[in-house]
């Protein structure tokens, strides 16, 4: 049975109510605090490839997230380690001081910072996802030292959270920790993923400590949901049962917007895939997508006009699915989108054809469940006049249009009648001219392909970034290209799906 069933991501609004409900149960809070750091000092185990014989420093604040490394202080040495506490205040309350007290009478020395050596591993243990205010000055040459380390060899495991980092925006107001590996419990948090939680946590590592089944309103898709989600495919088939696209798109100049979204189509399972285009750049298409039928219409300075509209309607016959944007030119006459909108055929609405949508009430007013909306910022901004907020309130706007939307960024976030997800793959060597594109042609093949448009969104942007993974694997994130992205697309569904 395929399932889909997202892994919850919380803000610390929700974190902080399961484990209200947790304690409210009875449950003990001390307990609780031990298994998260055995937890960490698994991972850092393995983060270190070894505790025996390294050196660990707990850089602990004076919080919660100070108990959980003086108890990990405690189990590493227990493990071999030469634990050192490095605390920046001398009281805690509660299950940390208690841990602290206990670190103590396992013998695990205390050490300040100007006389700690440069360990093996540095444990960021001062805030988590707690801190919600700009540090004093005092942070900056704290978090300096171990930055110095990192860069020196010392491996650095955040709790929770990197300090420094706002747990509710994601946000470094002033210095934080950059980690190599960042451990939290229970759920991802949304501050992992959004402004600088992506370049500071490293490597996100997601551990169960017991508090039962979290609530949220965010989720974040796996490499299972993909599984799950994908189109299957038999043996008994031909290229009629999977669908037929007919991508709206090109102009002069733009050619090469029109054949990227034509070839990532079909890399993605599409049976065939229509280009309707400015008849100038046929030529150009039928080179760079010839396993793509080009259908020329009508133009006016390079892009397509009013008199190309009984050809599209006619071409929007018999078609599975529609993608309008890619390369369209902001030239291109609004009538012809309205046509596409109005078809009843599932549609992906991109690129410059956002950007006609902008312009007219009329065309937003004909938005439609299954249509998917996919702008960045920029366009969502035309879309939206006046759209503020984190990006998923902006993805929750967007839909409020009426069609499902996928927001982009680093992370991408979909918004639709389920409800809102994430998508975290991907690399900064996806950030070019191209890859947008790619990602439409690839969304154009699912609808086509009967994914319902909500689903589409967030399976072809997952499926997107694991191909920009992928190619920057081979080709680095300065050189890589869109045309990597597809080419990758070949290795990617096929270590998913077979």
């Amino acid at each position: 049975e395929r399932v889909i069933s997202m892994e919850t991501v919380l803000s610390p609004r929700e974190m902080y109510a399961l484990e209200r409900a947790y304690f409210e149960a009875g449950n003990d809070s001390l307990a609780l605090m031990e298994r998260a750091a055995r937890c960490l000092t698994e991972e850092l185990e393995a983060l270190t490839g070894g505790l025996q014989g390294k050196t660990v420093a707990f850089l602990c604040g004076g919080g919660n997230n100070a108990g959980d490394g003086f108890a990990s202080a405690r189990f590493a040495q227990e493990r071999g380690a030469r634990s050192i506490l490095v605390p920046l205040c001398d009281h805690w309350k509660g299950d940390a001081q208690t841990e602290y007290e206990l670190a103590r009478a396992a013998n695990v020395p205390v050490c300040p910072l100007s006389q700690a050596p440069q360990p093996d591993a540095w444990v960021d243990a001062v805030f988590g996802i707690g801190l919600n205010r700009p540090l004093s000055e005092e942070y900056a040459p704290i978090f300096a030292r171990l930055e110095r380390d990192r860069q020196a060899g010392s491996r650095v495991l955040s709790v929770d959270l990197p300090s420094g980092i706002d747990g509710a925006t994601g946000c470094v107001q002033t210095c934080a920790v950059k980690a190599d590996v960042t451990v939290t419990f229970q759920c991802a948090k949304r501050v992992h993923f959004f402004t600088d939680g992506t370049d500071y946590c490293g490597r996100l590592i997601v551990r169960d400590i017991g508090l039962g089944q979290a609530k949220g309103e965010l989720a974040r898709v796996t490499e299972a949901d993909v599984r799950a989600a994908f189109p299957m495919r038999r043996r008994n088939s031909h290229k009629g049962i999977y669908g037929h696209l007919l991508l709206v798109a090109g102009s002069y100049g733009m050619a090469g917007a029109a054949s990227l979204a034509a070839n990532a189509a079909l890399r993605s399972g599409c049976g065939l895939v229509s280009i309707a285009c400015p008849r100038s750049i046929v030529p150009i298409l039928q080179t760079l997508a010839p396993c793509a039928m080009c259908l020329p219409l009508e133009e006016q300075d390079g892009a397509l006009s009013e008199a190309a509209l009984p050809a599209l309607r006619e071409a929007l016959s018999g078609k599975s699915a529609v993608a309008v944007g890619p390369g369209l030119s902001r030239r291109a006459a609004p009538r012809l989108l309205e046509e596409v909108l109005a078809s009843g055929l599932p549609a992906v609405i991109d690129a410059d054809a956002l950007n006609l949508l902008s312009t007219s009430g009329a065309l937003r007013s004909l938005l439609a469940s299954h249509h998917l909306i996919t702008p960045h910022p920029g366009e969502a901004a035309r879309l939206v006049p006046g759209l503020s907020g984190d990006a998923v309130e902006r993805a929750k706007r967007l839909c409020e249009l009426g069609a499902a939307a996928l927001y982009k960024g680093a992370v991408t976030v979909v918004a639709g009648e389920s409800g809102c997800c994430l998508t975290t793959s991907g690399c900064s060597g996806m950030a070019k001219g191209g890859s947008g594109d790619v990602l439409t042609g690839m969304a154009g093949a699912l609808l086509a392909q009967g994914v319902p448009a909500e689903t589409a969104g967030w399976l072809a942007s997952e499926v997107h970034g694991l191909a920009g993974e992928a190619a920057e694997r081979r080709k680095g994130p300065y050189a890589m290209t869109a045309l990597d992205q597809i080419d990758a697309l070949c290795e990617v569904t096929q270590a998913l799906l077979s």
